[in-house]
């Protein structure tokens, strides 16, 4: 019944904060939209959706702004956040505009979205549309969905190969440096 945004998790946050942290974000589906008997599976929507509600949660409650450290990544290329910004930035919650320095877009763009499961060229287009290059990560959401989900639509979308390989590995080595050079 909490979003992240909210007061309950400020001592979580202060810790990230001092640590320097990294915050990984994945959604489920809210309590409210997990049995619904309308007939999509929530991980069909409501993943996305939730996505959506963290991001703006986070950064409408100033939890960036307080505590500038943290950098965060979510999944499925930011879920509908490229879609939805521009009615985010339309409607930000009176007296949030002070956690909003440089504006709601600025915000957004300082996290990092990774693009399990959403490399179809739809939200591909919208993420870079919206998002800075080098802020989009490779991700697939491996166990629970199949690699090839977001592998099999790469090819497809004849992007610059500097781009798959910014995407692959080296947006990776910048905001994790010490792991520059490694290979698995």
């Amino acid at each position: 019944g909490r979003w992240p945004g909210d007061k309950y998790f400020e001592p979580m946050w202060q810790e990230l904060n001092r640590r320097n942290a990294i915050v990984y974000m994945h959604p489920l589906a809210p309590t409210c939209c997990r049995s619904l008997e309308y007939g999509p599976a929530s991980s069909m929507v409501e993943f996305d959706f939730d996505i959506t509600r963290a991001v703006a949660s986070i950064v409408v409650n100033g939890v960036m702004f307080r505590y500038p450290n943290l950098r965060f990544i979510t999944v499925h290329s930011g879920g509908a956040v490229p879609m939805l910004v521009g009615r985010m930035k339309d409607r930000v919650p009176n007296g949030a505009e002070k956690y909003l320095p440089n504006g709601l877009y600025a915000e957004v763009r300082k996290w990092y979205f990774d693009i399990a499961h959403a490399s179809f060229p739809w939200p591909m287009a919208a993420a870079r549309a919206f998002m800075p290059p080098d802020r989009l990560l490779f991700g697939t959401d491996y166990s629970p969905e199949p690699i090839e989900s977001t592998v099999n639509e790469l090819p497809g979308l004849k992007l610059p190969e500097d781009f798959y390989q910014a995407l692959g590995r080296a947006n990776a080595e910048r905001l994790f440096p010490r792991f520059k050079g490694v290979t698995i």
